[in-house]
């Protein structure tokens, strides 16, 4: 599990409100392109197998993220679904030397299975650190008019305060989880299918929506008591983990194979929960992973 204290950035640096205005200025741009598409018929492709299609859209909609926090902070270093890492086009620097790196990391369409299949859940999300900090994070979800938003202050939904809420226990708490997931469930399929029966016994419902970000987004709000993912990567859920704590939400994150203890953004397996009471379940699931994934190292 990850415990890294957050540090306080840098008084010459953009201040976490100002880098919320830039992700949130270059989410709206790729919003309004989506809002335009007409989405029937759609073509699609693949990039590691029938799980994980990719469109023409997606790679256009983090162009135009892209062009407009390249705009907007050229000392930023972009993390994309699609491009991948592209470092800053000017070095930032202050009086003392060179400051810490402002990174973006952009999901350009979170939730792609249900985009081009003409489903509304689905979502930009566009999380910002400063070195290894999770500072800033917004998550638009286009067709429905969502705009999920924090810096250093409240969290928000369209411009309301997302106000903390407790987590209720187990028996009545609906989870948003596509748990254990495809992968794991390939690698430890005896895991897999314990996990999940304990999982479905012991809580009110499970239901996945298929956008790691919507469904942090959506226990941020307290619409649904806790998530989890088995397998995760930092542009799905950047966002979404500041937006959650920002909310007075809850986060434990495992390290996954190899068991090297990173950022909670970089961590590969988490369980999110809306207030700080914890769904034991899905922490107990987790930890029963992780010595799984740490036996084969």
């Amino acid at each position: 599990m990850n415990t890294t204290a957050p540090r306080t950035p840098s008084d010459s640096l953009p201040s976490p409100s100002h880098l919320l205005d830039i992700a949130t200025a270059a989410a709206f741009a790729a919003a309004e392109y989506i809002r335009g598409l007409d989405r029937d018929g759609m073509a699609r492709e693949y990039k590691t197998s029938s799980h994980d299609i990719v469109t023409e859209h997606d790679r256009a909609s983090e162009e135009i993220i892209v062009s407009e926090l390249r705009r907007l902070l050229p000392t930023a270093r972009i993390v994309g679904e699609e491009g991948g890492e592209r470092p800053a086009e000017q070095s930032a620097t202050s009086a003392e030397g060179a400051e810490p790196v402002v990174s973006f990391y952009v999901d350009p369409i979170d939730g792609t299975s249900n985009f081009a299949a003409g489903l509304p859940l689905f979502c930009i999300s566009i999380g910002v650190t400063i070195g290894d900090e999770l500072v800033a994070g917004v998550i638009d979800a286009p067709v429905l008019g969502q705009v999920f938003a924090a810096a250093d202050g409240d969290a928000t939904l369209n411009g309301r305060v997302l106000r903390p809420r407790a987590t209720r226990s187990a028996p009545d708490a609906l989870v948003l989880a596509g748990f254990p997931g495809q992968r794991v469930g390939a690698q430890f399929p005896d895991y897999a299918a314990r996990s999940l029966r304990s999982l479905e016994d012991e809580v009110s419902a499970v239901r996945h929506l298929g956008s790691a970000a919507l469904e942090l987004a959506y226990v941020a709000a307290g619409w649904a008591d806790a998530t989890a993912l088995t397998a995760i990567n930092s542009w799905d859920v950047a966002a979404g983990f500041h937006i959650l704590r920002r909310a007075g939400g809850s986060l434990r994150t495992w390290p996954g194979e190899g068991g090297v203890v990173r950022p909670d953004h970089l961590q590969p397996a988490y369980v999110a929960c809306t207030g700080q009471e914890r769904v034991a379940v899905l922490d107990t699931v987790q930890e029963e992973l992780q010595e799984l994934r740490d036996a084969l190292t």
